[in-house]
């Protein structure tokens, strides 16, 4: 066997392993410093007494008893945030997601006007999620369009509408938040790519032998793209689940957690938040995200497991 030596004696094997230890050096101490790092000072955290310094459960015993308090009272703390987490973790699996593989379908088809519609689903993601949250804001304000368009309408709108918009009032400000989060989800444009990106793997055979058997397109869908794609809408309907856990950004621009519109997400960052401005420590934040990582990560194994059961992947 022949080694290729350069001028300064290294062989062609030291020169790549020296240049695979080089690129991976940097990924690797950002690993260890802004994650190891982070993560083990907040479980140290977790556990650390705010007053004393000591180790034990006290931070945890804080979030039950906040918790036991909250299931018995009606203001909207910690129940409310937990109980809207799993409505929008439940809308977002079972009816924005579903609306979201028929688009990707639909565009998938390419029918006539699919250009216009790929550029109304992708624009959201375009602008960015402060510019969607603004308007969303200013269409369901008081002084929106929604309002005046009913009012022309001959709509009666209820006096909080009237004075406040859909979403500055306990009687209409949870319904609107759930309902404009279906559109709000379902126009994210990324997820809608990944779909449009499986369906394409599917071997084009099947699709013309299913047209020479006269399927049709509702057929098609069921029997043909949900299956041969399951693996990818498998994925992202159980990271619809985890992620909602830590959402609070729509909260954050159209509420900010008032009437009842809460979630766990922004409690989360809301309690951080008040821990860097004084009121509070570091420690009762860093015990709910341990509790929140020792639920939702069993539970999104179970959903993987139940995804994989219901359809058997499909390979090419």
């Amino acid at each position: 066997m022949i080694t290729v030596k350069n001028k300064n004696g290294m062989t062609r094997k030291t020169r790549n392993a020296i240049f695979i230890c080089l690129m991976l050096a940097v990924p690797i101490l950002h690993f260890i410093f802004f994650w190891c790092r982070i993560n083990l000072q907040a479980i140290f955290l977790a556990f650390e007494n705010p007053l004393t310094g000591e180790l034990g459960f006290s931070n945890f015993e804080t979030f039950f008893r906040n918790f036991a308090n909250d299931w018995e009272s009606d203001s909207g703390g910690l129940r409310i945030a937990i109980e809207n987490t799993f409505i929008t973790a439940f809308i977002r699996m079972f009816i924005t997601m579903p609306f979201g593989v028929i688009a990707a379908y639909i565009l998938f088809k390419k029918f006539y006007g699919h250009m216009f519609f790929r550029i109304v689903f992708y624009i959201p993601g375009i602008v960015g999620v402060v510019i969607t949250g603004t308007m969303t804001a200013y269409i369901l304000d008081a002084t929106g369009p929604l309002v005046k368009l009913g009012t022309a309408l001959g709509i009666n709108w209820p006096f909080e509408v009237l004075q406040t918009g859909f979403i500055g009032n306990d009687l209409t400000a949870r319904s609107a938040f759930f309902i404009t989060g279906i559109w709000g989800g379902l126009v994210g444009g990324g997820g809608i790519l990944i779909l449009t990106g499986a369906f394409q793997k599917i071997p084009k055979d099947l699709f013309d032998s299913m047209k020479l058997d006269g399927v049709g397109m509702w057929r098609e869908f069921i029997y043909l793209i949900v299956p041969c794609s399951w693996s990818t809408i498998g994925i992202q309907w159980v990271m619809t689940f985890a992620a909602v856990w830590g959402d609070s950004s729509r909260v954050m621009m159209l509420t900010g957690g008032a009437h009842r519109t809460n979630n766990f997400g922004y409690y989360l960052f809301a309690t951080t938040l008040r821990a860097t401005q004084g009121d509070g420590s570091f420690n009762y934040p860093a015990a709910i995200g341990i509790l929140l990582t020792l639920v939702v990560a069993p539970l999104t194994l179970l959903l993987r497991k139940i995804s994989e059961k219901i359809i058997e992947p499909v390979e090419f």
